[in-house]
């Protein structure tokens, strides 16, 4: 996945920095999870937490590659004023199954803090769709992800 994505920053122009090393799909996926964060206008430590824990599990990165990842997500979000860079070269580099499990990282962020609000479902259903994931993919994942973090046992079909 990751030779994949340096291939997609590579043909996009973006800065040679963001290629190196195994940060460069983590970079995106970070933007894109502080986005969700960010979409009630608060970032709150379990929403850092569970970006995380998330960022680590997509791109098996150690505790110090995820806080410097996050860390210059962090410093580059204040500038950021659009996810479609992010989610088309997320989009180009990931596969079917890898852009569902970053959707069910975007769901458990966003209920990391016990408190969905509408802004962040919107933002989550936005990049879901740049991601081009069907709604019923980002509608299981939603449930998936809530149960998980919430204890609700699974419903059955």
């Amino acid at each position: 996945m990751l030779e994949r994505l340096k291939q997609v920053f590579a043909s996009r122009g973006m800065a040679e920095e963001a290629l190196t090393g195994p940060s460069a799909g983590a970079l995106a996926a970070a933007m894109l999870l502080l986005e969700v964060a960010w979409a009630d206008h608060e970032i709150s430590a379990k929403e850092l937490n569970a970006a995380r824990r998330g960022i680590g599990r997509l791109f098996g990165l150690d505790a110090a590659e995820v806080d410097s990842v996050l860390a210059r997500a962090r410093r580059e979000h204040e500038n950021v004023t659009a996810v479609y860079p992010f989610t088309r070269a997320l989009n180009d580099a990931l596969t079917p199954v890898e852009k569902r499990d970053l959707v069910s990282t975007l769901w458990r962020l966003a209920y990391a803090d016990a408190e969905l609000t509408g802004y962040e479902e919107h933002t989550i259903r936005r990049i879901a769709d740049l991601l081009h994931v069907s709604h019923r993919d980002f509608i299981a994942a939603k449930r998936k992800s809530r149960d998980a973090v919430t204890g609700t046992p699974p419903r059955e079909s």
